[in-house]
């Protein structure tokens, strides 16, 4: 098969639909804005005349409705709340500010306890992410990509022994990074409910913190939040049916987000689905829609929210007597990101260049296939990595894992995971995400006349320490 153009939904057709997703607001895991997401995605699919596949999930849901912090009765600006930490009454809770280094929250126990967090400068990139090959030119993996995301899970604060200690709140100060930057981070989003409520400040206004810390001055925290034990969350699924009726070719990503790139895979996919309507597949196609990947905790199962929803569903992967296999995968992530860094100077800005493309490749036929499908780009910037020491960011790693050669494309930009009104727009390219559907597509149709064989499957993680350049 080859690609056509005319087949591809134009910018403004992709716009219009980014632009409802926006209207839904935040959408994280079970929120009323993701589940109406979901709804409308279904009824779009529905529209289509397929039919969706539905997997049900209760999980305990906590969410943040308004949070504040005030030192002698001074209202001090909070950048964001730490996700799933824990709530406060109406009044909040009271007591000094405590200033606590290593994890001593011994001294902190009946007060609140201030931790600096210091921004990770330079990450050791290279036991998370192994570069296969950069293309076009030989550029290297950036080191700040993902800093704020991995700082906050290398320098967990430990909330739980917190709370075992007797503290009352936490308040976690950035240090080393623009308050621009740090504003509305939803960060970590990895955590499990830990009971005691935190919130994070920026450099600027935490050193109003620090200096109350210092004095042991009195302060409120407020943190309301809804909780719900059993919150429904779903993932679906639709297929378009190949003349092959024993092999499939999975292509998946997660419905829930904060912002306009976090996560806009579904509407890529959206577009992928209508394009190959119009022209019947070799293989079986599955569109997989997950939940979960803002609730990991609950969802992860091997790895990553895409297991679980693959532990359900065998029959459409692993091959045995009677089920499909997937003979390869592509993973569809944040879409249209461009480049905004902290330059130093004039603070956190666009850059003008493209973000990143990172793009997991199972194994070396998929970058080959990958290469293929993007020679014709005129905004690239691709990094192909190889999964490396248990690590794959992104939905691709449970399919990786399974052996299944995957295609993961994963943007990494630094406000990816930015939870604000506008949905971060100002930083979103939608002729970039046509381009990435193109290429996308284009992969799609090179494996589905790729005999399996030749596909091979995924080489497995590589250990030690990885290439960055």
């Amino acid at each position: 098969m080859f690609y056509e153009d005319r087949k591809l939904d134009s910018e403004e057709t992709i716009l219009d639909e980014i632009r409802m997703m926006n209207s839904f607001g935040s959408r994280t895991t079970g929120a009323s804005g993701h589940r109406e997401f979901v709804e409308w995605l279904k009824q779009k699919l529905n529209d289509m005349g397929l039919i969706v596949h539905r997997d049900l999930y209760k999980f305990g849901r906590w969410e943040e409705r308004w949070g504040a912090l005030y030192i002698n009765q001074e209202e001090i600006h909070v950048s964001s709340a730490y996700p799933y930490s824990g709530e406060t009454g109406d009044d909040g809770v009271s007591g000094k500010l405590i200033y606590v280094k290593n994890g001593d929250y011994k001294k902190a126990k009946g007060n609140i306890a201030v931790v600096e967090m210091k921004m990770i400068k330079k990450l050791p990139v290279g036991l998370f992410m192994n570069k296969r090959k950069a293309f076009p030119g030989d550029h290297g993996i950036v080191l700040g990509d993902g800093d704020l995301v991995l700082t906050s899970v290398l320098r967990n604060p430990n909330l739980k022994k917190a709370k075992k200690m007797g503290v009352k709140a936490v308040v976690l100060v950035w240090k080393g990074v623009p308050d621009q930057k740090v504003e509305d981070q939803y960060l970590p989003f990895t955590d499990q409910y830990m009971g005691i409520p935190a919130l994070w400040v920026n450099e600027t206004d935490g050193k109003r913190v620090l200096d109350g810390a210092r004095r042991k001055e009195q302060s409120t925290l407020v943190l309301l939040a809804d909780r719900e034990k059993d919150a429904l969350t779903e993932s679906i699924y639709v297929t378009i049916e190949g003349r092959n009726k024993e092999e499939s070719v999975i292509i998946n990503s997660h419905t829930d987000g904060v912002n306009v790139v976090e996560e806009n895979g579904a509407i890529g996919m959206l577009s992928m689905i209508r394009y190959f309507m119009s022209c019947r597949p070799e293989r079986t196609l599955v569109f997989a829609f997950v939940t979960g990947h803002f609730r990991l905790p609950v969802f992860k199962g091997t790895s990553q929210a895409t297991s679980t929803w693959m532990m359900g569903h065998r029959e459409l992967w692993d091959g045995e007597p009677g089920n499909k296999k997937a003979v390869a995968a592509i993973t569809v992530e944040h879409l249209g990101s461009m480049e905004w860094k902290d330059n130093g100077k004039s603070g956190y800005e666009a850059t003008g260049n493209i973000q990143t493309e990172y793009t997991y490749m199972g194994n070396e036929q998929m970058r080959e296939i990958w290469k293929m499908a993007t020679k014709d780009r005129m905004q690239i910037r691709t990094v192909a990595l190889r999964g490396h020491n248990k690590f794959e960011f992104g939905e691709s790693q449970p399919l990786f894992e399974a052996g299944i050669p995957v295609l993961g494309l994963i943007q990494m930009p630094d406000y990816l995971m930015v939870n604000s009104v506008d949905r971060e727009m100002d930083k979103f390219s939608v002729s970039l995400m046509r381009e990435q559907l193109e290429s996308l597509i284009k992969a799609a149709l090179i494996i589905d006349e790729t005999p399996k064989e030749q596909l091979g499957r995924s080489d497995g993680y590589s250990y030690f320490l990885g290439r960055t350049r």
